[in-house]
């Protein structure tokens, strides 16, 4: 996800075959994300761990690499659930 944000949000230089490829490797693991999310409220069991604290920046940042949450219904579900706790979303607006 790291490629992807990098090669579509912050290069200056943009190379197609890096976008092309890490995009499409990002909705690889997106896909991956979505089928462990599917029944589940969290990603390692039912409460809520540091494995959810550590994929959650990447996902952040679907908008930087390109990626419709809507695709992907239950990390869409898992991401709002996470962002509508008051301290976490303002966790992730640091810096600005």
């Amino acid at each position: 996800m790291g490629k992807c944000t990098i090669s579509n949000e912050l290069q200056r230089k943009k190379v197609p075959y890096a976008i092309n490829r890490y995009f499409n490797e990002c909705r690889r693991l997106y896909g991956v994300l979505d089928a462990r999310l599917e029944n589940r409220n969290f990603l390692a069991n039912e409460d809520l761990s540091i494995a959810n604290f550590c994929v959650l920046p990447w996902v952040f940042r679907h908008d930087w690499q390109e990626i419709n949450l809507q695709d992907f219904k239950n990390v869409q579900r898992w991401y709002e659930m996470l962002m509508s706790r008051p301290a976490l979303s303002k966790g992730m607006e640091i810096p600005k």
